[in-house]
């Protein structure tokens, strides 16, 4: 993928640069939600997903989405209670200027 990009747009990228890019843009989509009053309330899966199947390989399974999402929060670098991202994660992504818009009381 790395090489795709990097020969398609005419990038140099290394792994990491291009990590962040893609950091960098799922933090701005959550920026923008959160702008538009979406919390971590609003993250959550249709019903039937939440409801075990009566047979199959997962008959019974319900998966565990609070605890999913937590770590999908922690993996982000966003809180795990409000699913907002971190002051760290907005400075470390170079979107600091937006830190006191998401957190300000």
């Amino acid at each position: 993928m790395l090489e795709l990009v990097n020969r398609a747009a005419g990038y140099e990228y290394t792994l990491e640069e291009l990590m962040a890019v893609g950091a960098r843009g799922w933090t701005m989509k959550r920026l923008f939600n959160h702008r538009m009053g979406l919390t971590a309330a609003h993250d959550r899966l249709p019903g039937q997903l939440l409801e075990p199947l009566e047979e199959g390989g997962s008959a019974g399974y319900v998966p565990p989405f609070e605890e999913m999402k937590a770590a999908y929060y922690a993996a982000r670098g966003w809180d795990p209670a409000t699913g907002r991202p971190t002051r760290g994660t907005l400075a470390a992504l170079g979107l600091q200027a937006f830190a006191n818009e998401v957190w300000r009381s």
